[in-house]
């Protein structure tokens, strides 16, 4: 079984929202951009940016179909078995291998378009103290959000924007990083075109 057969296979709606329905009633929620990062630094204030509205519509009507729970041979059409996922794990060894061969015997300006495409997205596994630091962050992120909704249960108030405020904290770290790495791969991408 090939990923790309095991990915078609999950396109099957559990609940059906018709669009005809979808006329439902429109809530305006405010909220405000996150901090950036230049501020927590410096620890010094920038100026407020205004609130965004963001209109969120729920509809009215749903219609759901019941659906009897999936034989074991369709199961295994539709998901990764364990060894598709051990295949998938040895792949990836076998690729970051090759790459931190490749990345570190070649000079960065002689590094070919096809090998920082071959790059992306396994950057965090090219070093092993980044991988192991990533693997902590990932945990904090998760005890954190766990911890406060732990918290919340316990106090039988749920708040959804401090569990949404705590999540947005406790990743921040993953979107900065996205964020670095997007600008240095287009920086780099479009020193090659020219």
């Amino acid at each position: 079984m090939t990923p790309e057969s095991t990915m078609n296979c999950g396109n099957d709606l559990l609940v059906d929202f018709p669009t005809s329905r979808r006329q439902g009633q429109i809530f305006t929620v405010e909220s405000t951009p996150s901090i950036s990062t230049s501020e927590e630094q410096t620890n010094i204030p920038l100026s407020p940016s205004p609130p965004v509205k963001k209109k969120v519509k729920f509809s009215e009507v749903a219609d759901m179909t019941h659906v009897d729970f999936p034989s074991s041979s369709e199961l295994r059409q539709r998901w990764y078995t364990a060894d598709d996922k051990t295949r998938f794990k040895r792949i990836l060894a076998r690729d970051v291998r090759r790459m931190i061969s490749i990345v570190s015997s070649t000079p960065g300006e002689c590094l070919s378009t096809e090998v920082l495409e071959a790059c992306v997205g396994i950057e965090v596994f090219l070093s092993q103290d980044l991988a192991q630091r990533t693997r902590e962050k990932r945990a904090r992120h998760m005890i954190g959000v766990l911890n406060e909704s732990g918290r919340q249960g316990r106090s039988e108030r749920i708040d959804d924007e401090r569990l949404s405020r705590v999540s947005e904290k406790t990743s921040r770290w993953a979107r900065d990083r996205a964020f670095e790495l997007a600008v240095g791969y287009w920086e780099l991408f479009r020193e090659m075109e020219e």
